[in-house]
């Protein structure tokens, strides 16, 4: 009786230790929260919206948090959309079953975006004279750039948040007399 009770205890801690084990080094890739995340999305403002393709899901057990990552997002508010290369996040194991706002830090990847559309998606959210000036400046230009956000218990994103990138051949015209060229930069 003891000898069965223990084949079958080392069996479970076999097939537990290589599902965990799958899980940490392959993981899962499902579409199945596209849905979840598309409403989570449209609370934040109506008018937005993500499309996502498959999310991959890998478990970090020594941390205790699922990493999420999904390729080619696009994100769209009325006629405007914004490419992203990818995004990644990490969600507390702890916090899904303590029910509490789970993201702890948010990583966004785009693609190269010209910046007159950057600047247009960007005025959906808040129309600005600042904003209206500046899409009108910018006749040419793209910006590529990788954004890291961190989120307090609440859900609000800290404010040592990092956006690093490049902008690549740039061209900016004011009022018809001041032109600005070849504009190429590094930011931080």
């Amino acid at each position: 009786m003891k000898r069965v009770i223990f084949k079958i205890l080392i069996t479970v801690i076999i097939i537990l230790s290589s599902l965990v084990a799958y899980l940490s080094i392959i993981g899962i890739e499902t579409n199945k929260f596209n849905n979840q995340i598309s409403i989570l999305v449209k609370n934040i403002n109506k008018d937005l919206e993500i499309e996502l393709k498959k999310i991959k899901l890998v478990l970090d057990p020594f941390n205790l948090k699922v990493n999420i990552k999904t390729i080619g997002p696009k994100i769209k508010i009325k006629k405007s959309k914004i490419d992203i290369q990818n995004i990644n996040t990490g969600i507390s194991i702890y916090s899904i079953f303590k029910n509490t706002f789970s993201l702890k830090n948010l990583e966004i990847s785009t693609k190269s975006l010209e910046l007159k559309n950057l600047i247009s998606f960007i005025r959906n959210f808040k129309n600005t004279p600042e904003l209206y000036f500046l899409e009108k400046a910018f006749k040419k230009g793209y910006l590529i750039s990788d954004i890291k956000l961190e989120f307090d218990e609440k859900g609000k994103i800290k404010s040592n948040y990092q956006v690093q990138g490049l902008i690549k051949d740039a061209r900016i015209s004011v009022l018809k007399k001041y032109n600005l060229n070849n504009i190429n930069l590094i930011f931080n």
